[in-house]
């Protein structure tokens, strides 16, 4: 009896998870777009970047720009849900949602009570790790649990639109999308669908604890980052050009 409650079990789990990486694990439609690597200039943008004199710490004070963290406006927080997972563009409203399911997550979009966009990752989530955010009046819906770690903007998977392993960080810069793009052993940043700047090594991503500090800081229009190359750090601070 018990192995036969077992194999009922067994078979119900398969059942689920097949059912489940049908209906939530199958890719957006399309190949990945090419990424196209501009300057700052080209897309209207500042960058400005500081070298760190250590290489052991992110600590060190930086003086060839404004050094506090961005923070966001009160018109900028209007952009974002309430409580992160909810928020009304238009006439529409989305609704994130997180189950967990055990070892598995699933992640649901709803846009006025209608699923649009499902995914499925692995491990815990928790609900400060999504965000909904009105973007140049369309929605980027971000996870950033370490799976699936990305951002599904205008109804795309951004990891699947660009062959990406995650992204990171979303925020509306100038009225489009500029987030930070990991793909292999690279990290680089993205800015209204084109590489932007050169490639990092590590680019701090944190969502808790000390090491929060150190991570993308945005708001007020600037977007400020800091990332190790070959064997130096730096803190980096991206801006819309005022021309």
């Amino acid at each position: 009896m018990k192995r036969r409650v077992l194999l009922f079990a067994s078979l119900l789990f398969l059942a689920v998870l097949g059912w489940i990486s049908y209906e939530y694990l199958l890719p957006d439609p399309l190949l990945p777009k090419p990424i196209r690597a501009v300057t700052p200039g080209e897309v209207g943008l500042n960058w400005q970047e500081c070298q760190l004199p250590g290489t052991s710490t992110w600590e060190e004070p930086v003086d060839c720009f404004d050094p506090s963290p961005p923070v966001l406006s009160e018109t900028e927080s209007g952009n974002f849900g309430d409580d992160t997972v909810q928020l009304t563009v238009g006439q529409d409203v989305y609704k994130a949602h997180a189950n967990d399911m055990a070892v598995l997550t699933v992640y649901d979009l709803y846009r006025n009570g209608s699923r649009i966009k499902s995914l499925i990752g692995v491990g815990d989530t928790l609900w400060l790790h999504m965000s909904l955010q009105n973007i140049g009046g369309h929605v980027a819906w971000q996870i950033a649990n370490g799976n699936p770690g990305t951002i599904i903007y205008d109804g795309k998977d951004i990891r699947n639109l660009y062959g990406l392993d995650k992204a990171h960080a979303s925020y509306g810069l100038a009225g489009k999308l500029i987030f930070v793009a990991q793909k292999g052993n690279k990290y680089f940043v993205m800015y209204d669908g084109q590489k932007v700047g050169p490639d990092f090594d590590q680019i701090i991503i944190a969502y808790c604890c000390e090491t929060v500090l150190y991570s993308v800081h945005f708001g007020q229009g600037r977007y400020q980052f800091r990332g190790t190359r070959g064997d130096k750090n730096y803190v980096v601070e991206i801006s819309a050009s005022s021309s």
